[in-house]
């Protein structure tokens, strides 16, 4: 199974600046990506929403993701934002979305913040529905929504097909890193788009549990994962995670692509290779990887 490969545009980002739209995407064509992922965090980034249409002919290649955040249900200029993107963009129809807060809860991943939320994700997807669009729930690290498995329980209690999950390898590993096979397994009905990262763990300047680093770099075995979403059917989209790698991205972007191409590889030759047994390393927690 070879799966449509994107970076996130976070990889274009660092302390000097961002790279500019035309760049972006005249890299991720150039290196034989299939589309690009981006994130809607700025002024800037949100003015360039109106040239998504344009990219797949311009470029070559597909807006496979936009990501953007609400502060929480009561974010009443996030929402406006959410749904005016909802009602006019051209060129996409995945919007990977982060849920930062719910004013009821008292702690991240609370249920008690799940009712305004859901109201909320079901008035995105009346819009996004019609539209063919799909509201993809992003687990962001230190939010209130923060697991897949917070994902997974609001997607299940809404049960409208235009709202599913991301599974982030990144954010999964940093608030957790524990029992992949059932995190996935649990999360494969409802995933529109996964992306993964090298990863390991201790003390970094992102203030996480777990550093952001090139997908073959770090503790975290993403031929491993990328085989569990293999074996448990998904079919859609593999994202890069670049955020706070910084440096000159094309090189880094060439090496990721052939690294993932590799490993895709792998999985169609030798599937097997990617059952691990349950033997972990002497003194080494499941976390610790």
């Amino acid at each position: 199974m070879t799966w449509p490969v994107f970076p996130l545009d976070t990889w274009f980002y660092h302390s000097h600046g961002s790279y500019s739209f035309e760049a972006k995407c005249e890299m991720v064509s150039d290196l034989g990506y299939d589309g690009i992922c981006f994130t809607l965090w700025s002024e800037q980034s949100w003015a360039d929403v109106p040239r998504f249409g344009t990219v797949q002919s311009q470029y070559g290649i597909d807006v496979l993701g936009v990501y953007a955040a609400v502060t929480g249900p009561d974010d009443e200029k996030g929402r406006a934002q959410v749904l005016e993107l909802l009602r006019t963009v051209e060129g996409a129809s995945n919007l990977e979305l982060a849920v930062l807060g719910s004013p009821a809860a008292s702690q991240h991943s609370d249920p008690a913040g799940d009712a305004a939320v859901l109201d909320m994700l079901e008035e995105f997807a009346s819009v996004a529905g019609p539209r063919g669009m799909t509201i993809s729930l992003y687990p962001h690290a230190d939010c209130w929504l923060q697991t897949t498995e917070d994902a997974v329980r609001l997607v299940k209690q809404l049960d409208n097909p235009a709202v599913r999950v991301v599974f982030s390898g990144f954010h999964w590993f940093a608030v957790d890193g524990r029992d992949p096979q059932g995190t996935i397994e649990l999360a494969a009905p409802y995933l529109a788009s996964a992306n993964l990262c090298g990863s390991r763990r201790g003390p970094n300047p992102l203030g996480m549990p777990a550093t952001i680093e090139p997908i073959d770099s770090g503790q975290l075995d993403n031929f491993y994962l990328m085989g569990l979403l293999k074996k448990h059917g998904y079919a859609g989209p593999l994202g890069l995670q670049g955020y706070s790698i910084g440096g000159d991205p094309y090189p880094k972007l060439k090496h990721s692509i052939q690294v993932v191409r590799n490993m895709q590889r792998r999985l169609e030759d030798h599937p097997g290779w990617a059952d691990l047994r349950l033997d972990p390393s002497p003194g080494a927690s499941g976390a610790d990887w």
